[in-house]
């Protein structure tokens, strides 16, 4: 585990942290293994934790994230000035799509972020996304199409540090099909997910850009492979089009 950081514990304590939100529950062995980091290390940390109420030991000693979390996560996601804009329009797109779910996520350093989940009330299907999850930058629709307007640099960076593990039989799974992939999100200006990361389900996503065309996050709407067929996908993608660009048009007024 390499650790360039001016505050090692804080370090690790966000190593701990990420694997948790990952697997949910896991024994201190198990972290330990996958941090590198020192058996006593991890369990001085993992005390403190506990102390703070950032996760909880379990009745079999396993641990897991914990409330004190939940109530940061909140109130960081209020904070969100651009969450307020975004809102009324996500509600439009679940009313006149027929879909599971919309999303609004953004990018923060070389991770991205559900920030809104919308889940429709006839959606028989569940999906695994969660407002505050990291999304996956080339299992996902919406974080590909988050990753493909990244700055080269950046991008590149990303790409040589992904896991290419295949989810589903449709996954990305080689650096150079996501460089393909994301050339061609750049150019047709959206991104589709074709139950890359989940089985059975479909994606589309359009980036948020303010008047001066930065980045501000990205859109998705996620339906059934049944519902969304090639010639809804076209319907859908013209929809999550205007959309993005009634947001920014949101953001002058």
């Amino acid at each position: 585990m390499t650790n360039k950081s001016r505050v090692p514990a804080l370090y690790r304590a966000m190593a701990i942290l990420d694997i948790l939100q990952k697997n949910h529950h896991c024994h201190v062995s198990e972290i330990i293994n996958q941090t590198g980091l020192p058996r006593s290390t991890v369990y001085v940390i993992i005390d403190e934790m506990v102390n703070l109420g950032l996760i909880r030991r379990n009745h079999d000693s396993s641990v897991q994230l914990w409330m004190k979390l939940i109530s940061l996560g909140n109130s960081a996601a209020e904070s969100l000035d651009l969450k307020d804009v975004v809102n009324p329009h996500l509600e439009y797109l679940l009313q006149n799509i027929d879909c599971l779910a919309v999303h609004f996520g953004i990018m923060d350093g070389d991770r991205a972020y559900y920030v809104i989940k919308k889940t429709s009330p006839k959606a028989g299907v569940r999906i695994m996304s969660r407002e505050g999850a990291e999304i996956s930058l080339v299992h996902a629709g919406l974080g590909k199409c988050l990753l493909a307007f990244q700055s080269s640099d950046l991008r590149e960076r990303i790409i040589s540090s992904i896991d290419y593990t295949p989810v589903t039989s449709t996954s990305i799974t080689s650096p150079e099909a996501l460089r393909r992939e994301l050339a061609s999100i750049r150019l047709q200006g959206w991104a589709f997910d074709n139950s890359e990361g989940e089985a059975e389900i479909r994606c589309v996503a359009v980036p948020v850009f303010d008047h001066e065309r930065n980045l501000l996050g990205a859109i998705s709407v996620v339906g059934s492979v049944n519902k969304f067929t090639k010639e809804v996908i076209s319907i859908v993608v013209d929809k999550v089009k205007k959309c993005a660009l009634d947001i920014t048009d949101s953001l002058m007024l």
